[in-house]
């Protein structure tokens, strides 16, 4: 409960925030005495043609090395044919909250009203939810992580509680493309294989695809104007974690090229 809560406040505050930063037209503000950095960033949105992709792959070799198949996209005879093919499955749980829960939740997130407060201190509250809600989500991971594994759990596919029930799932079956490759024809390859785009940047620095190849596959069908809010500390840690993922697909691409 306290973590929905806290949840709520978050993107309250957040929302209150933006309006503000926006009003100002201020793309970037930095709260240097508070650690808090907000900013506007355009992220694009792309559309992939899924066979054109995958037939430019499979043509170049590297189709079967870089996709799954999930079980949901083959037939009954197909899934017959890999019945023997080791599969990974992901494991999750879905909590469904009970009336009194619901009710619960309809308290006022703030004993005071929030908008009369100056943009200083609507980033200072920000701040000190944002510390409380990693703080209990980091505990609700851990015990989410703790049921995954947990026999009674498994068993019983259900736990109900007072404050709702926690259902076992699983998702489709993931086939290693590669593994499976000898049981199917190119055209069911081609039109089952899944493609993880985030690696489209590494699949492109490798030297596999040309930017005009990646051109002729793709086309923007929008540009979404987001607004992140965080910590200083975070932003840093990110921007660290984008240079040496940069330096990776650099030293690839000049690997590739050498070769």
């Amino acid at each position: 409960m306290e973590l929905k809560q806290e949840e709520e406040r978050l993107r309250l505050l957040k929302n209150l925030i933006r309006e503000e930063q926006d009003s100002l037209d201020l793309k970037r503000i930095v709260w240097a005495e508070l650690g808090v950095v907000g900013e506007f960033q355009n992220s694009i949105v792309y559309e992939y043609d899924h066979d054109e992709l995958n037939a430019l792959l499979y043509n170049i070799g590297i189709l079967p090395v870089i996709t799954c198949i999930k079980s949901s996209d083959l037939t009954e005879e197909e899934l017959g044919r890999v019945a023997h093919v080791p599969a990974h499955r992901k494991r999750y749980l879905r909590f469904t909250p009970s009336n009194h829960f619901k009710q619960s939740m309809i308290i006022p997130l703030f004993d005071f009203n929030v908008n009369e407060l100056d943009l200083l201190d609507k980033v200072a509250m920000w701040k000190e939810s944002n510390t409380k809600f990693e703080r209990l989500n980091t505990i609700w991971q851990i015990e989410k992580l703790r049921a995954l594994v947990s026999l009674e759990l498994k068993t019983s596919k259900k736990l109900t509680f007072e404050c709702g029930t926690f259902s076992f799932l699983e998702g489709s079956k993931k086939y290693r493309t590669d593994m499976v490759l000898e049981h199917f024809d190119v055209r069911t390859i081609i039109r089952c294989a899944r493609v993880n785009l985030d690696r489209m940047d590494e699949i492109r620095s490798r030297g596999f695809l040309s930017k005009h190849e990646l051109a002729g596959i793709r086309r923007v069908v929008n540009v979404q104007r987001r607004y992140i809010i965080m910590t200083i500390k975070k932003e840093k840690m990110k921007k660290e974690y984008w240079c040496s993922k940069l330096k990776q697909l650099s030293h690839l691409s000049q690997g590739e090229n050498a070769e």
